[in-house]
Formats: structure tokens, sequence, C-alpha cells
């Protein structure tokens, strides 16, 4: 069964089609990345898969049940997590609360002791447990990120992770923690991952497979080297062979 089948998928703002009868289907494990130019309908694609938008026409299925009506907090309990290019924390709460807030959250069972340890586990996963006690405005853009992927290490179950630009302007150092804790997420929870990224050599490296977005349309689909000879996709976006 696919983790993800996006059929028809269709967004509109206004008279703007931002996402324009999108169909695909995903594989548990697989790891995807969604590229394409500026304004194409990366972003708001995720937003509809994770629930924040609700689509104009379409069906997304997680494992095969139909979870486009059910809003942002009935998808994310199915295993759907989503990171935000624009990192979305508690800024006047430490880092540490800012994790106890998503395990509260999450309606765990578990003993507050034990929510406490699952916090300190993924504070240690993503390098940030020196900082738990610093409020979470002083941490740089990298290291902000690591906090919205330590919130993925903290979600029970994990299906199906969305990331939005994860790399876009982190140091080499935290770029390469990313990229470590994105396959680990992968091999750890047999976790379908949806990356979109402007950053080919990473996308090169993570993904199997590469999607191409323009105007809203699914224009390629296949491995990064295919894709990247399609002259659709070099008009469109790479301007020229990769």
């Amino acid at each position: 069964m696919a983790r993800l089948i996006l059929k028809g998928v269709t967004k509109r703002f206004g008279g703007l089609v931002a996402v324009d009868n999108f169909s695909a289907e995903f594989a548990p494990g697989e790891v995807c990345a969604v590229i394409g130019p500026n304004g194409s309908g990366k972003t708001t694609l995720l937003n509809v898969i994770s629930g924040l938008y609700p689509p104009d026409a379409g069906e997304v299925r997680v494992d095969g049940e139909r979870v486009d009506r059910l809003g942002p907090i009935k998808i994310a309990a199915r295993g759907v997590v989503r990171t935000f290019q624009i990192p979305k924390v508690f800024k006047n709460m430490t880092v540490r609360e800012n994790l106890l807030t998503v395990a509260a959250a999450d309606h765990r069972t578990g003993s507050l002791r034990r929510v406490a340890g699952e916090v300190d586990q993924a504070l240690a996963a993503v390098g940030l447990e020196a900082l738990a006690s610093s409020p979470a405005r002083t941490l740089s853009g990298g290291q902000t990120m690591l906090l919205q992927l330590a919130q993925a290490f903290l979600h029970r179950p994990v299906k199906l992770v969305l990331l939005d630009e994860p790399f876009a302007g982190v140091s080499p150092a935290i770029k390469d923690l990313i990229f470590g804790l994105i396959n680990r997420i992968n091999r750890d929870h047999g976790a379908t991952i949806l990356l979109v990224s402007h950053e080919m050599s990473t996308v090169r490296a993570l993904a199997s497979r590469v999607l191409v977005m323009a105007s809203g349309r699914l224009i390629a689909d296949g491995p990064l080297d295919a894709v990247a000879a399609d002259p659709a996709v070099i008009d469109a976006y790479l301007g020229q062979p990769l």
C-alpha cells in the first residue's frame, strides 16, 4: 500500500491556481524531493498535505485513509510531521519547554517523567542538549530548524515527514547534522520523506526520486539525472542541464 496518495489535488487562491491537478503516489520509506522555481506551488502542496489548507479539489490519502477533510491536528495524529522554512517556535519558552509543549499536545498517555525523558533524548539527538534551558528566541536559524526536527523525534507515530527548505541559510556544520537526522528518521521509523529544496547537491545525495513543479503543475517525476535532462524542466527551472 502507498504511504501517501495525491489524486488531482488542486488549491486556488482567488484566480491563482497554486496547485493544479497534482497526482502522485509515494511508497513507505521513500525519500523524495520536490523542486521547482519560486512560486511553483511546492510549499502550498505541503500545506495541503498537512491540512493547513483544504484542497479545492482532489484527495489526499495516508495509508489508504482519506485525510484531506480532517484538519492539521487529526492529520498529525496519523503520523504526519511538518517543518517550516520559517520555523514556528514559542520564542519566549526555553528550548526544552518547546518540546515539552509538543509532547503534551501529542496526547501521549505516559507519565510526565517518561515524556521528559523522551524530550531529553530528542534534544540529544539533534545536538541541542546544551541549550535546553535557553530561550528559543536566542537560537540561530539553523538551531531553530534542529528544534523543529527534534519534534519529529517526539512524534508517535512517524509515517510521513514534510520538510520545507530545511537547509536554507544554515551553516555547513548544521547542514551536515540535518542531513544525518533526515536519514536517521527515515531509517529508524521507516518514514516517507518529502523534501522541498533548491539545493541540488543535497537533493542528489538524499532523494532517490525527484518531482518537479512549475506553475502549480507536476511536470516531471523520476531520478534526478532523468528529470534534469528533461527539456521542460530545463526551460522552467534549471536553465541548463546539471
